[in-house]
């Protein structure tokens, strides 16, 4: 087996000759272990000529079914199916609900996955594409229900998971980024694996200001609110998302001290190798700190209204532009997100440094950036409820915007999340 392809019915006849019948469920037993520690494919095709496509098992959960292609049964591809390119540049086929992957190696495999967007059996298929051999339809047909790329498909010619009430509230983004960035259901390498060490520099640890600094922010009294703020429990207790604000503005203080206790630098230190470390109030994956914040400012008491960048280093703004439609298209849509009466006073939004992460990073990073976003809306929450403010984290916002209007490469540095602030309302003071 080692030296060729072999077909399952000559490995049954082979072993039927050698051992006898009762020899077979060993035989598929050891298959099976072979094919979940991915130590063998399955191929489509005959023996004699190459494979029309081979499903590797890319995971030890992978359950071999011997199925068989009905006659008479439609069958219709997963929405959750989908091909690309690999890094050895050979064209697979992937789903979040598979434990394997097909790799697609004859045009008429990708002919076959095409017709089945539809409904259809194999005498249909066999019908619409009559210069390709029924038998290899039926195979290629085999490992896409072995795969779980496919399934039967109902009277209605609505493939199985269609009526599944779990699958059906699963979007297939959201199921791929789940099942890929989870270790289970892929062979992918995962974790710190550093592999851009020797091939690209680093990011370094702080952003060099793009613009000029126009105003240094007041610094609190730490010492004052160690003293005076209240406790944990009451903050946690009290905290809560506010969508309305009191009749006075934030004040220049506010959003200095705010910035202060969330977002500076406390410490830097420099690394060639890594692009140094910092440490900052809120703990980031691996210690990246990828994070930038950007404030969309409409009304604060000392501060004109527009669109800053904080440098959390000296602790300072830098106007990049005051108010205009592209940043009162951020005042607005904050708005329309969380349903608020009036425009938000204060509207901050996070852009990762991507490379900051996926430097160090391989398989994982995205979802540790997503991870950071959260771990900042807590510590935003908890801080603005000791400074009795109105805080509200956003659901999404507008990336492709937000670059244009910060004049950031998309790919390099973009929003992953947004923050409203204000003053509480009247009646809470």
């Amino acid at each position: 087996m080692a030296q060729r392809r072999c077909s399952v019915r000559w490995l049954n006849e082979a072993i039927l000759a050698a051992q006898g019948e009762e020899a077979l469920p060993f035989f598929y037993r050891y298959i099976g272990q072979l094919l979940r520690y991915q130590m063998l494919g399955i191929c489509a095709g005959s023996e004699e000529r190459d494979p029309l496509a081979t499903l590797i098992p890319i995971s030890p959960a992978f359950q071999p079914q011997w199925v068989h292609i009905q006659d008479g049964q439609s069958y219709r591809m997963s929405r959750f199916a989908y091909t690309r390119r690999n890094e050895i540049n050979t064209t697979v086929m992937e789903s979040p609900l598979a434990h394997g992957q097909l790799r697609l190696e004859h045009a008429i495999t990708a002919k076959i996955i095409y017709q089945l967007g539809e409904a259809q059996t194999a005498q249909t298929l066999a019908e619409m594409l009559p210069e390709t051999d029924p038998d290899d339809i039926a195979s290629i047909m085999t490992l896409l229900l072995m795969g779980n790329f496919m399934s039967p498909s109902s009277d209605n010619e609505q493939a199985a998971e269609a009526e599944d009430e779990t699958l059906m509230q699963w979007e297939f983004h959201d199921l791929l980024f789940h099942s890929r960035s989870r270790q289970g259901r892929h062979n992918n390498i995962v974790g710190g694996t550093y592999r851009f060490k020797q091939i690209l520099a680093p990011q370094p640890a702080i952003k060099q200001p793009p613009w000029p600094i126009t105003v240094k922010l007041p610094t609190p009294d730490m010492d004052q609110l160690q003293r005076q703020d209240p406790g944990l429990f009451e903050v946690m207790e009290a905290r809560s998302s506010l969508r309305a604000y009191g009749s006075r503005d934030l004040t220049i203080e506010q959003i200095g001290e705010f910035l202060y206790r969330v977002a500076r630098i406390k410490t830097h230190q420099e690394d060639e190798e890594s692009g140094g470390f910092t440490t900052r109030p809120y703990p980031s994956a691996g210690a990246s700190y990828e994070m930038e914040f950007y404030l969309t400012i409409n009304g604060c008491q000392g501060l004109e209204p527009g669109f800053y960048w904080y440098d959390p280093l000296q602790h300072a703004l830098a106007l990049i532009q005051t108010i205009d439609k592209g940043n009162a298209y951020l005042l607005n849509h904050a708005q329309q997100i969380t349903g608020a009466t009036n425009p938000h006073q204060l509207v901050i939004t996070l852009a990762a440094r991507f490379q900051r992460v996926s430097w160090k990073y391989q398989g994982i990073a995205y979802q540790l950036i997503l991870k950071d976003v959260g771990v900042l809306f807590a510590t935003m929450y908890l801080v603005a409820t000791a400074m009795k403010l109105a805080p509200c984290a956003l659901g999404y916002g507008d990336s492709d915007h937000f670059a244009q209007l910060a004049g950031t490469n998309y790919l390099q540095e973009t929003s992953v999340g947004e923050f409203a602030l204000g003053s509480q309302p009247d009646e809470m003071v």
